[in-house]
């Protein structure tokens, strides 16, 4: 590895800062003052790089759902519920902010998948109606829609992007191409989980709404929101979707739904319960009417208030640099060692999911033989997947680069 190449760690370092420790600032010291490693509790030995399914939380944070489920057993009486119920809203108001929308355009769900399917059941579809999907959309952003359109007798037609692509223009020509006068909604993932693959959704949005504004643009945000400094009034989606227990590092079975205000009332909900009022007409603010559900995970919502404030703290953008670093690092580390890549290294295109190609029947051996050699968890999807973050090091990198030179002849 090249001195400069190895250098590029120093900008992972943020200035110390004198916080308090609890919460969140607890958090915050330790990523910032010790190591990435000290805010979470994973063993040495079985290092997550696996953000693209499921991220640990910091220690303080998983604390403190512990300390907020022990407060309610302690006292479940209306006032403290009501208290820690308020957190709520300040997580909503605090995610709103981070995606420049306003926080009635914010429903905290309980992941993106049910936040997919709020859209893909909710929307109102007639007959013939077509709704247009990427191809390398995930299942509750694909299969919910042909559910959908069975029930609607829709139609659902496919967009490919070839991986080779090295040209806006061309992606954007491609959706558009597509584009027919009975065309209601499309609907795509930012990232696929599947090739890493990002598709410039801004630019995608921006250029369909300014032809044909009346079609619904729903952009599944599970691969982004956490680790991209994401600006959705900017982006001119119409709903966009998100799991906290992803890349934003938060409790687990909470997730975002933003639906743009003037949409809102085109979508029903999927479950009405507390929440949505007495009458049928409901008293929910905005997109609060998709989270009706009754009974919530209450310790898990007061949590990720502080998750937000987390966030914050270190903030979105530099969140994005010092995660993409990482991943570039292990990037031109297996670019080094020809591997083959399944994801684009194109830069417009490239992400935080790294996919490398490797045979359908040794991934089981191959992700045994890392987590042996290396200590570091990894995924099947796809091919070889990697998908580093902010908690990731480059002791962690070069032990995977290594491990999978190690078992390289099983990668074809």
């Amino acid at each position: 590895m090249s001195i400069k190449r190895r250098n590029f760690i120093k900008g992972l370092s943020l200035s110390p800062i004198a916080l308090s420790v609890t919460g969140y600032k607890k958090a915050v010291a330790d990523f910032v003052s010790y190591s990435p490693e000290r805010a979470f509790g994973f063993s040495d030995n079985k290092v997550p790089m696996n953000a693209a399914n499921l991220c640990p939380m910091p220690i303080s944070i998983s604390k403190t759902i512990a300390d907020f489920n022990e407060d309610l057993d302690i006292d479940m009486s209306g006032m403290n519920r009501l208290r820690i119920g308020s957190m709520k809203e300040e997580a909503r108001a605090g995610i709103a902010k981070q995606l420049h929308v306003k926080k009635e355009e914010i429903a905290i769900t309980r992941n993106t998948s049910e936040s997919n399917n709020i859209i893909a059941q909710g929307l109102s579809l007639k007959i013939d109606d077509e709704i247009l999907l990427w191809d390398q959309n995930h299942p509750s952003n694909d299969v919910s829609w042909a559910v959908r359109a069975d029930r609607s007798k829709c139609k659902v037609n496919y967009f490919d992007i070839p991986l080779s692509t090295d040209n806006y223009d061309n992606i954007i020509n491609i959706i558009e191409n597509q584009i027919t006068k009975k065309t209601r909604v499309i609907s795509f993932t930012h990232i696929s989980n599947i090739t890493g693959f990002k598709l410039p959704a801004t630019e995608i949005c921006q250029s369909i709404k300014e032809k044909y504004n009346g079609i619904h643009i729903h952009v599944d945000g599970a691969q982004t929101w956490g680790v991209e400094d994401v600006d959705l009034t900017a982006m001119k989606c119409d709903s966009f979707s998100g799991s906290s227990h992803k890349w934003y590092m938060g409790p687990r079975e909470t997730g975002l739904l933003f639906v743009k205000e003037s949409a809102v009332e085109n979508i029903w909900p999927s479950i009405v319960s507390i929440g949505w009022g007495s009458k049928r007409k409901t008293s929910a603010a905005g997109a609060k009417k998709f989270e009706a559900y009754g009974q919530r995970h209450d310790a898990a919502l007061a949590s990720l208030a502080e998750t937000v404030k987390f966030h914050n703290e270190i903030t979105p953008k530099k969140i994005q640099k010092n995660a993409y670093k990482i991943s570039e690092y292990i990037r031109e580390s297996l670019m080094d060692i020809d591997i083959d890549f399944v994801s684009s290294n194109h830069h417009d295109f490239r992400s935080n999911v790294i996919i490398l190609k490797a045979a359908q029947e040794n991934r089981k051996k191959i992700l045994q033989n890392i987590l042996n050699d290396a200590g570091v968890i990894l995924a099947g999807t796809g091919g070889l997947r990697l998908s580093p973050h902010i908690y990731n090091t480059i002791d962690h990198a070069d032990r995977v680069v290594r491990a999978i030179n190690k078992s390289r002849k099983l990668l074809s």
